[in-house]
């Protein structure tokens, strides 16, 4: 029962939120998909399928917001940066994963998937407008633009996993990057 494979089970969870969604991943499933043995479950997470949920969501979250956090890059080089992340995802896939995020959000009422998503979109929200009014652009424009950004994305992955195509997602990057070029003073 190693730290090893307790981030085994993590990664291979967040992998399949990302495939199937939060509710139709079992532990089983994660077990499976991590290699570890049934009764390193609850040593590793004695709250259960919760517990693996919440923090499994958290650190991908965290992983997301840091790419958000880099401050030696602009806003547009941000925005496109995640874009660019989710397109060669889903190639790399075969368009099978989307973002962890979005699984979690959508999970219904699943508090321990909703709530670390919803922080984790506030983190990246904050990032992106801080680099925003960082860049000359006015806080309320910039909070906007953000969420255009995060919305327009996340939209654009799931009509790239749709159509099995990056054409939505490569759109929504060219067309971010023209409105972010024409917001910067």
């Amino acid at each position: 029962m190693t730290t090893s494979t307790r981030e085994a089970m993590l990664g291979s969870a967040i992998r399949l939120f990302r495939e199937r969604g939060v509710g139709d991943t079992s532990f089983a499933d994660v077990l499976a998909a991590s290699g570890a043995p049934r009764g390193s479950v609850y040593h590793h997470f004695p709250g259960g399928k919760k517990q693996l949920v919440q923090e499994a969501i958290e650190s991908a979250g965290g992983y997301v917001a840091a790419n958000f956090e880099r401050s030696e890059d602009g806003p547009a080089e941000m925005v496109d940066r995640f874009a660019r992340f989710y397109i060669s995802e889903l190639e790399r896939t075969d368009f099978r994963e989307g973002c962890p995020l979005m699984a979690a959000a959508v999970a219904g009422a699943k508090e321990e998937a909703a709530v670390p998503a919803a922080n984790a979109f506030s983190q990246i929200h904050e990032a992106l407008t801080d680099s925003l009014t960082g860049a000359g652009v006015k806080k309320p424009r910039a909070s906007s633009l953000a969420t255009l950004a995060i919305s327009a994305i996340e939209g654009a992955i799931i009509l790239s996993r749709t159509e099995k195509s990056t054409e939505p997602l490569n759109q929504t990057r060219q067309e971010l990057h023209d409105i972010y070029a024409a917001a910067l003073p």
